[in-house]
């Protein structure tokens, strides 16, 4: 798997982690799926950063 299909899956669970936690935000759980739903769709960002930043040995 290439790291273009890698971010575009992380994205793509953020949405729906998202999605599903603004649906159920009256709940902890809801606002907890929130809360990792950004994390996850903020990993393309860190990965693309590795993958710059990476020094082979």
């Amino acid at each position: 798997m290439d790291s273009f299909n890698i971010m575009l899956a992380l994205l793509v669970s953020g949405f729906l982690l998202l999605g599903f936690g603004f649906n159920y935000r009256e709940h902890e759980w809801g606002v907890r799926l929130i809360g990792v739903g950004v994390l996850v769709t903020l990993m393309p960002i860190a990965f693309r950063l590795y993958l710059a930043l990476h020094v082979p040995s």
